[in-house]
Order: structure tokens, then sequence, then C-alpha cells
């Protein structure tokens, strides 16, 4: 991996005379010891952290300074940019005379940024285009959903409200959506895409791997009670329960959510996971698929990474992929109460601009109360 820091030189300026910073790529490679870049489906941004050697006792070592706030970029060999990012930490250690640098991509600036906003009959794309622009980043290819929904987000980062608004559009378009950035742009994809022209072979390119199943976790009865705490049902996966034995879990309704969707949530299968380490290749990037042929582990078919780590040191390209057995969506669920609170308000609005516009008008509010006459009484001694 080729790493290039964004410093800035001095230069005149051919028209004014004057001096002026100019960006500029340094190749700061050669001061590399080692790199680590990766990625998660569940995790925001991509990460890049490096170490490179910083000596200052040797007169002969090139001194070079890196500030946190700075562009970082990195390719691959064949020259393909593969991240553009800042510095967030870094980290000087004397005794072994070298520099440790933390960078993320711009999903960082959308994880943690955040808004409140209302989204009225809107697509998951134009939401997406919406949030960037307020947040100041640029947009690449977007998938598109045609479906138009309607949500409130409350104090939410950016990132989560595309997470959002894709979640809310894949319930009617049955696909599944990730972002990513794509150099400096977010690009929104449908999952799973294959990656074409790689197979992890355990002939070729895999130096260990390992299969794990477990059920510690599983849930294979819901009991649904009303909000009282009523019983109203049970659902089952029957040949789950067949097969492993029962374990329940409950699930009161809530007036603002879908019962359905919720009680489909708390059912957990077996879980199956599984790692490899083999010789690295910059296209295996999480959310996208893979196939495997590994007999030892019977890891084989077409898989979906979950998350990749890849390691160049000493010339070398590694990486170590956890895969999944189907092909996952990370979610965000919107808090449909909001909207129901939104709708109560505005009526309540309503009905106080009703009751003014009734009113006769240049009277106040004493002149709408009928007027009674007060009855005096005299007596006589």
């Amino acid at each position: 991996m080729i790493i290039k820091h964004i410093g800035t030189k001095t230069v005149k300026d051919e028209k004014t005379g004057k001096e002026k910073n100019v960006p500029v790529e340094n190749d700061i490679t050669r001061l590399v010891e080692q790199a680590t870049w990766s990625g998660s489906r569940i995790q925001a941004a991509r990460k890049l952290e490096f170490v490179y050697v910083q000596e200052p006792r040797d007169p002969n070592w090139p001194v070079y300074a890196l500030g946190i706030g700075e562009t970082v970029k990195a390719y691959s060999e064949d020259g393909d940019s593969q991240f553009v990012g800042n510095i967030y930490t870094t980290e000087r250690k004397t005794s072994a005379s070298n520099i440790t640098v933390t960078c993320y991509d711009n999903m960082f600036i959308l994880s943690k940024s955040k808004t409140t906003r209302k989204f009225t009959n809107m697509t998951a794309e134009d939401i997406t285009k919406a949030v960037c622009k307020e947040m100041g980043i640029k947009v690449g290819n977007i998938a598109e959903t045609k479906e138009k929904i309607t949500f409130i987000a409350n104090n939410k980062s950016g990132y989560q409200i595309i997470l959002m608004a894709y979640t809310e559009a894949a319930k009617k378009t049955g696909k599944k959506y990730q972002s990513m950035m794509e150099g400096d742009e977010l690009d929104v994809i449908e999952k799973g895409s294959l990656i074409e022209g790689l197979v992890i072979d355990q002939y070729r390119n895999i130096t260990d791997s390992s299969y794990k199943e477990s059920i510690e976790k599983m849930v294979n009865k819901v009991m649904i009670t009303d909000d009282k705490g009523n019983f109203i049902r049970y659902e089952s996966k029957d040949d789950q329960i067949q097969k492993y034995s029962m374990i329940q879990a409950v699930y009161k309704e809530s007036k603002n959510k879908n019962t359905q969707e919720e009680v489909k949530d708390i059912f957990k299968g077996p879980e199956r996971t599984g790692v490899i380490d083999c010789l690295g290749d910059y296209d295996a990037l999480s959310s996208y698929s893979i196939e495997i042929k590994d007999i030892i582990t019977q890891l084989s078919g077409k898989f979906w990474i979950k998350s990749d780590t890849h390691t160049f040191k000493d010339g070398q390209h590694t990486m170590k992929l956890e895969i999944e057995f189907e092909n996952l969506m990370t979610k965000e669920k919107v808090d449909h109460s909001l909207e129901a609170k939104e709708k109560k308000r505005l009526e309540r609005e309503a009905k106080k601009k009703n009751k003014k516009a009734k009113a006769p008008k240049g009277k106040g509010r004493r002149s709408t109360r009928k007027s009674t006459k007060r009855k005096v009484e005299i007596h006589y001694a």
C-alpha cells in the first residue's frame, strides 16, 4: 500500500507575485513500518492505522511531521485510490522511535455529526443527499429505491438517518443496502454483490481458517402480551424447538410499534461464524460477497464479508476476513411514536386556530359570555 500525506508548500502567485500555500501529496511509504486498513458492516467508517519511524537523534533520517486533522490518502501498488480520510489520533513513543497515526474516512463525520429533521414523502436517496449536503459530504453513486417515506429524526447522526431511511425503504423493496465511502464521496450500494475474479482457496491463498457454531443466544419462542402484561398469543420456530429445545422471550406490545416486525427481530437462530486468514486482495471489503473453497472447515460456497482487516508489513499484504452465512443489513429503527406526537401537536394547534376563527370579531373574551341581569329584591320593613 502506498500512503501519501496531503501537505502544503509555499509558491509564488504568477499574477500577484505574492506567496501562497498550495496542497501537495507527499509519499511517506518509505517511512512506514506497518499499516492496517480495516472496515466492518457494523462499523460506519473505514480505518487506516500506520506506524512510521521518526528518529530525531539520527541526522541522516528524514524528519516528517503529521498533524491531527490533516488528510491522508492510500493507493494500491497499481495506483488505484483505496482510502481518503483525516488524521484523528497521533501517538508518539520515544523508546520505539515511532509514531502511530489513526485515520478515518469521511463516514466518521457522518457518524459523529447530529441533527434533528422531519422528512416528509421523500425517498431514501433524497434523504441521503439532503443529510450529506447539510454535513458537507460529497455524494457519489446512491442506490435508488423510488419509495417515498416519512419519519422524524430527533438528535440522530447523519449515518443513523441514512440507515433509518434505507431500513424503511428495504421493507418495501425487499433489498438490502450498505453505505460506504468511495474516496471522498459517499456511495450507497445494494449489499451482497459478488466480488468477481476472486476465489479464496485452501490450496492457493488461505493460511488459516476457523468455523464456529453456537446456540447460546438462541431464541425460538416468544410470548406476546398487551401493554398491561395480559397474555395474547405465542409465536415460535417449531423446527428449532424440536431440534435444540425451547428458549423463550417475552414481548410487550406498544401502540406505536409494529408487533410482527419487533417479534421477528427477537428470534435468534444458531450463530455461525467463520474467520479466514489469507493473502491480501484490495477488492475484499465488508458488505460484499465472496467465493470460498475450504474443505477442512467445510466453508465452501458463497459467503458475505462481515469485517475485513488488511495488514501491510515487510512488503507483504495479508488479510483477515470475518464471514457471515447470510446477507444481513445493518438497520436503524424509526421511532414512529415521534410522528404520532407531532400529529397530536398539529391537531391541537389546528383546534386553537379554529376557536380563534369562530370567536366574534372586535369583541373580547367577556363579550362571548351570556349577559345576565342582576335581580334586585327590595324588602320593606
